[in-house]
């Protein structure tokens, strides 16, 4: 049930004087689903959805645990309160309502049928990609020759580039994609586990001189000019990490908002669009718009709270809740509350 968000005013029809949403609604499991899914799409000052995430959530895991709606509808509130749709990957959101609408009393068998056949057409044209990734990969012959701290995710590779674009036309998008994206994850194996400081300076210089390369098209000379910039933004956090220096709280979310990879990824998936991308999007991340920077923020301290004791215990210091805590003089406690506060705060 993929709704789009209609005027957050529409919903205060559904609520009483004092804010709070009717209790007769609850009564409709489609409906609460609904509003719970079109809830997470609110901003901060959406203060009417606030109410409504919470008034869905609460009603919903109550569903789930009567267990008195039809085992379908059960289902998709488990799934729903795991992974609301916006944050799930398009193919998976339509594999699993196909699976939900057969189960519904008026569904069109022959509508059903259709989408079956569809999605079983993309399953396969998705298989090819996948065998194509993998020749490429096992043709490099990379395994033997690199060290075992280096990993190895295939699957996973090729499934960032699904998460960008379904569609069947982005299909040499989603190798590109999944190729751009391997090479980032030996970059992040590269900063975390093998190379000496001198070593990843060196790498810069190389990365560097291919910026400044001549010959080389617009698209790719601006995803190595962020490629520059990515590895720049490691080096950073490699040299902090090793007590070089201790930012601020500020820059490292900065900085490593850069090493998370958020511009990178973009960049990329417009390299693999191909030509209907024009110059506009590749300066538009260049400009870093306040979008990508919240979203980059995001995920920084998303990453850094769940990696916090695993940094800790390997003396890796590059990390937003250690630099709170010194910074703000607090505990790790009171930098996680804090932290939760900012992500949940961040407007993407």
């Amino acid at each position: 049930m993929h709704i789009p968000l209609p005027r957050v005013g529409v919903f205060k029809r559904f609520t009483k004087d004092d804010g709070k949403f009717e209790q007769s609604l609850a009564g409709d499991a489609k409906g609460i689903l609904s509003l719970y899914e079109a809830a997470h799409l609110g901003t901060t000052t959406d203060y009417v959805l606030d109410e409504a995430l919470r008034f869905t959530s609460n009603h919903l895991k109550s569903l789930l645990a009567g267990g008195t709606s039809q085992p379908h509808i059960l289902r998709l509130i488990r799934n729903t309160l795991y992974l609301p749709q916006r944050w799930n990957m398009e193919a998976v959101i339509a594999r699993e309502y196909i699976t939900f609408y057969e189960h519904e009393e008026d569904h069109d068998k022959m509508l059903l049928k259709l989408a079956k056949l569809n999605f079983k057409l993309l399953q396969l044209h998705y298989i090819k990609e996948l065998k194509i990734f993998i020749k490429w990969w096992m043709a490099l012959d990379l395994t033997s020759k690199w060290p075992s701290q280096f990993r190895e995710r295939i699957v996973e590779a090729w499934l960032a580039g699904l998460m960008m674009y379904f569609e069947p036309q982005f299909s040499d998008g989603r190798v590109i994609a999944a190729k751009f994206t391997y090479l980032l994850t030996i970059l992040d194996d590269v900063f975390d586990h093998y190379f000496s400081i001198d070593e990843l300076t060196r790498l810069l210089v190389c990365v560097e001189s291919g910026v400044r390369s001549k010959g080389s098209s617009f698209h790719l000379k601006e995803m190595l000019e962020e490629l520059k910039t990515l590895v720049r933004a490691n080096l950073d956090l490699v040299k902090w990490a090793r007590g070089n220096r201790v930012p601020s709280f500020e820059e490292h979310v900065e900085v490593g908002g850069i090493a998370i990879t958020s511009y990178a990824t973009l960049m990329y998936s417009f390299v693999g669009m191909g030509e209907i991308v024009g110059k506009e999007p590749y300066e538009w991340v260049r400009s870093r718009p306040r979008l990508i920077k919240s979203l980059a923020a995001k995920g920084r301290l998303m990453d850094d709270m769940t990696d916090f004791e695993n940094d800790m215990s390997n003396g890796f210091a590059a990390n937003a809740i250690n630099y709170y805590m010194k910074q703000f003089v607090v505990t790790k406690e009171g930098a996680m509350l804090e932290c939760q506060k900012m992500i949940a705060n961040i407007n993407i």
